[in-house]
């Protein structure tokens, strides 16, 4: 058996022997890349395991063939890959594709939608938490087809319910400089959450194209009118409030137990909230200490943000 390890991106500078010395078996067959595949024909039953338990090994996966970069092959491959894990069984499966070839025509994203499609004649799909994964791997001159299962091949990290993003929105007045917009399309990309931004829309066309993102996050050009459509309870942060965060968190409880959308309005780098959104909001709210100077509105949106999940954290 031969395992395709995937290191975490902090252990680059890991000497691979390293690895063997805490399993005390197997055998490099190369390594680079952030990855080994190792040999463990001579390792005991329960090596996965012990693989999953090192703190820097960040994906699993065994190797099936390393085959010509022919998709015909490919497809046939991973075919004979996907019904040897489910059998006549019942299980659900992903494809996962890394491009380690950048010039390789067809991308990561292309390459598991069309293999994943094909697949899907033969077992379920479930994109979020499947039961095995078919992965593959394009090389300058080959295809690594593996598998893995969903505990091999994903650390369980605890995260936020992925559901909560939706339930809070940041609404921003006015923001006037790119590196302002810039900002906040990256809070919203790392966050999944979604922005209304109150501004021309060239600022963000520009800060789209200056972060030269893939796609653009959840971030939505909206006018005054439209800012607060579906917000269940809009509340303004400012520094000249007069409530602070122990507004935020009574708040923050009564839309985590009815289910409630909060949406948190900000003004930008230059001015406060205007007064057709403060006179549309329930309540306004001052964050920190009072040390007379403003937070940045990227900052104190992802405070506002943090303060509410971690009191449904302490709700759950």
């Amino acid at each position: 058996m031969r395992a395709l390890i995937t290191l975490e991106p902090y252990a680059r500078s890991i000497n691979p022997y390293d690895l063997l010395a805490r399993i005390n078996c197997g055998q490099i067959v190369e390594c680079g890349r952030n990855k080994c595949i190792i040999d463990l024909s001579d390792c005991d039953t329960n090596i996965l395991t012990m693989l999953r338990d090192i703190n820097y090994v960040g994906h699993i996966s065994i190797i099936d063939q390393i085959i010509s970069r022919d998709l015909d092959t490919l497809f046939v491959v991973a075919k004979e890959t996907l019904l040897g894990l489910i059998g006549n069984g019942d299980g659900t499966f992903k494809v996962v594709v890394r491009r380690m070839d950048k010039k390789y025509p067809v991308t990561s994203i292309e390459l598991a939608k069309k293999l994943g499609e094909y697949l899907a004649q033969f077992a379920r799909v479930d994109l979020e938490d499947p039961d095995y994964i078919v992965y593959v791997e394009v090389r300058d001159d080959s295809f690594i087809v593996a598998h893995s299962t969903r505990d091999l091949f994903r650390k369980r990290r605890e995260t936020i319910p992925s559901d909560w993003v939706n339930r809070v929105v940041g609404i921003v007045d006015g923001p006037k400089e790119v590196y302002e917009a810039m900002d906040l399309v990256q809070l919203s990309h790392a966050l999944g959450i979604e922005i209304r931004l109150i501004t021309n829309p060239l600022i963000v066309d520009r800060a789209f194209r200056a972060l030269r993102l893939g796609s653009l996050p959840r971030v939505r050009i909206v006018n005054i009118d439209e800012a607060l459509n579906g917000i269940d309870i809009p509340i303004v942060l400012s520094m000249h409030a007069n409530y602070n965060e122990r507004k935020l968190i009574e708040v923050s409880r009564e839309a985590f137990s009815k289910g409630l959308r909060i949406g948190l309005i900000l003004g930008n780098e230059y001015d406060d909230v205007s007064l057709n959104l403060r006179g549309r909001a329930m309540y306004e709210i001052r964050l920190g200490p009072m040390t007379g100077h403003p937070m940045r509105t990227t900052i104190a949106l992802a405070y506002g943000i943090s303060v509410i999940y971690t009191t449904w954290l302490m709700n759950q």
